[in-house]
C-alpha cells in the first residue's frame, strides 16, 4: 500500500484510507473555521485511533474554544510519546500543536517557525503560526 498524503502531498502515517481522507478534508475545513471539521477529524480517529496528526488537529480544534479538551491533550501527549511509526515531520507537527494547546504559545511559535523552515507546506502549523502573527 502506498503512503497516504494530505492535500499538500505530505505523508500522513495511517493504514486506513478512510482515516487519511477524513483527516485531509478535516484539516482543510479546520483552516476555514468550519464546524464540520470536528466531525471529520473524529471520523479519522474512529478509523484509526492511533492517527497522531488527526488527534493533534482535533485537539487544536477544541483549543479554539474556551479551553482545550484535557482528554484530547493527554491522548496527544501519549501518542507523541510512542509515535515511532510517525514521520519526523509528523512528530514535530504534533509537538508544535501539543505545546500550543498546552498553553505555551511562545515556545509553540518558535517550534512552529522552525518546523515551517523545513516543512513549509504543513498548512495546519502555518495556519496556527499565522493566526498568532495576526493577533500581534
Amino acid at each position: 500500500m502506498p503512503p497516504y498524503t494530505d492535500h499538500m502531498g505530505l505523508v500522513i502515517t495511517t493504514e486506513s484510507a478512510a482515516a487519511a481522507g477524513c483527516y485531509a478534508e478535516g484539516v482543510q475545513l479546520l483552516i476555514r473555521s468550519s464546524p464540520k471539521a470536528v466531525a471529520l477529524l473524529r471520523a479519522a480517529l474512529a478509523a484509526d485511533a492511533s492517527f497522531g496528526v488527526a488527534l493533534a488537529a482535533l485537539a487544536l480544534s477544541t483549543a479554539d474554544h474556551a479551553s482545550a479538551d484535557d482528554d484530547l491533550v493527554g491522548a496527544l501527549e501519549r501518542i507523541l510519546a510512542r509515535s515511532s511509526s510517525a514521520t519526523r515531520r509528523e512528530r514535530q507537527h504534533m509537538e508544535v500543536i501539543a505545546v500550543a494547546v498546552g498553553g505555551d504559545r511562545e515556545r509553540a511559535r518558535a517550534l512552529g517557525y522552525e518546523h515551517l523552515r523545513e516543512f513549509p507546506d504543513d498548512v495546519l502549523v502555518a495556519h496556527l503560526v499565522a493566526g498568532w502573527r495576526n493577533l500581534g
